[in-house]
């Protein structure tokens, strides 16, 4: 297979002309000094965790341990950039502490729940949250200090007068924060779009996948219940997630002096990862344990947005055995 190899100035040329490489090279086939080169085009990796170091139900995806210690061991500043809100960043930590030659620290993990609360300490928020996101998501935000309304679980409308009290009923709030809500129910978003005809309310999002990989297949994301919140309130959020823009820049301030063309981002998503990646200006590996494969990026037409710059079978194997 013929491969287009683009290096780290082409390919930031490449980004301000709106251009994307045609295709991508492939981790398992660089030779050792293509692999050299690799390494030393990135100061910087983004890493997805679900798809990429773990599958998401289960443990360590074989060899991503492995592959995150030689990152370490070659000097690379590593972040972790997950949009999974339903485990905390607890749970995330907890996870990492069970490769024992892993050390990462709670600051190397960009979680949505912390990047909303970190955006609400430093605009000074005080105000009452309308919260439709997971358990660990709302307990994070209660423990940092703010206060949220209420949740009625298990809720069933039977008459138009209980409809009426669920959607226009309650205290008027200063926010609504919408993330992944396996409990979402359409007087939920009622609600959250009856408090935002307030103009002065915040709405902000933080994952804002429209697919998210599970079980057998996707299933349905939170961008898709974002959009139709924003469509019926004529109203766009701030997104503290992967794709956001609010995120995008959050991420440009953690490294602010490195050049976005010596950053890697490692993603197993075409669009919330790769397309995100692509946007900022960051070299991409998109790896295929988790929600995109082959076939996916075979459909993808020559200089796609959401083409990677390069593609693996798994994070491991930028530590394989080396082809010559």
């Amino acid at each position: 297979m013929n491969r287009i190899c683009i290096d780290p100035i082409t390919f930031w040329r490449c980004h301000n002309n709106k251009m994307s490489p045609t295709s991508p090279k492939v981790i398992k086939q660089l030779s050792a000094a293509e692999r050299e080169e690799f390494f030393d085009s990135f100061d910087v990796v983004f890493c997805d965790c679900d798809g990429v170091v773990w599958y998401t139900l289960r443990d360590f995806i074989p060899g991503s341990a492995q592959a995150i210690g030689e990152l370490q061991r070659r000097g690379k500043q590593l972040t972790f950039v997950t949009n999974n809100s339903i485990s905390s960043v607890e749970e995330h930590m907890q996870k990492f502490a069970k490769q024992a030659a892993l050390h990462i620290d709670q600051q190397q993990i960009v979680h949505p729940a912390q990047t909303i609360c970190d955006h609400l300490k430093a605009i000074g928020f005080e105000g009452l949250i309308y919260c439709l996101a997971t358990p660990p998501f709302r307990q994070l935000l209660c423990d940092a200090g703010f206060r949220l309304t209420e949740e009625r679980e298990g809720l069933i409308i039977k008459s138009l007068g209980e409809l009426h009290q669920s959607i226009f009923g309650g205290e008027p709030v200063q926010a609504v924060i919408i993330d992944v809500d396996f409990n979402l129910t359409a007087t939920k978003l009622m609600h959250a779009q009856f408090q935002l005809k307030n103009p002065n309310c915040l709405f902000l999002a933080g994952a804002a996948d429209a697919l998210i990989p599970f079980g057998a297949g996707d299933i349905i994301g939170p961008g898709a219940f974002i959009d139709l919140v924003a469509q019926s309130t004529g109203r766009q959020p701030t997104v503290l997630g992967k794709p956001g823009e609010a995120l995008r820049q959050l991420l440009r301030q953690h490294h602010a002096q490195v050049p976005a063309n010596r950053v890697l981002f490692i993603g197993d998503s075409l669009a919330s990862d790769i397309g995100f990646a692509r946007a900022s200006g960051y070299q991409t590996l998109l790896v295929l344990t988790g929600g995109s494969s082959k076939a996916d990026v075979a459909s993808l037409s020559p200089g796609h947005a959401h083409m990677p710059d390069y593609v693996s079978d798994c994070l491991g194997d930028i530590c394989g055995t080396l082809i010559n």
